[in-house]
């Protein structure tokens, strides 16, 4: 099984903006510990977030479904999350169920803190 890692820091052009990288594989054996992270991030009130997932190989629905079920809470916080860096396999999977329209993805972290 490939290694799943994230990094969670705060976007040097924005400090009011966390940034999650996520690295490996997404899926029901390691959502947890991704659910984990992001709401550390909430009960630090912090609610706007960019994953940057230039190293994710792989998101399954598990993964998915954790953000589609925060972003609700994160927008009524007056947050976000945006996506970044999106490998085209794994952004097939977003596409395939209609979810660019859920989530803003952009091409960089800087594009993503600028539209905050």
């Amino acid at each position: 099984m490939e290694n799943f890692e994230l990094m969670t820091r705060t976007a040097m052009s924005n400090t009011a903006v966390s940034v999650v990288e996520v690295k490996g594989v997404l899926d029901i054996n390691t959502v947890d510990d991704f659910e984990t992270a992001l709401q550390n991030l909430f009960t630090k009130k912090q609610f706007k977030i960019i994953l940057n997932l230039e190293k994710l190989t792989y998101v399954s629905s598990a993964g998915i479904g954790v953000m589609v079920g925060l972003i609700r809470d994160v927008r009524k916080n007056r947050g976000d999350i945006k996506i970044t860096n999106t490998p085209p396999d794994v952004y097939k999977t977003f596409d395939l169920l209609e979810l660019p329209g859920l989530f803003h993805f952009l091409k960089t972290e800087q594009e993503a803190v600028s539209q905050f």
